[in-house]
């Protein structure tokens, strides 16, 4: 009986060693990478409220973007003709 006793008490440490190494794998797994913290670096922020126009299409309209809260740049919903010379600067 005592070498029973032994054996289950070595396999639950082994069961735990096994959990313990899963849940550290699991945690890595969802941290942030390196090159994923260049990328965001790298990006540079807009003042909120700039807008900017993008490049024209064969008819000559261009999308308008409009920097948000967070200094990232979001497309909008309006157009401007190219030619007129009314469209905010390009970015």
């Amino acid at each position: 009986m005592a070498l029973i006793g032994g054996l289950t008490q070595g396999l639950n440490m082994i069961k735990k060693i096994v959990l313990a190494a899963a849940v550290a794998a699991v945690a890595i797994s969802f941290a942030p990478t390196v090159s994923h913290a260049k990328k965001a670096k790298a990006a540079k922020p807009c003042m909120m409220g700039t807008m900017a126009s993008g490049k024209a299409n064969a008819m000559g309209w261009k999308p308008v973007s409009m920097c948000g809260m967070d200094g990232k740049m979001y497309p909008t919903l309006m157009m401007c003709y190219g030619p007129s010379s009314l469209c905010p600067p390009s970015m």
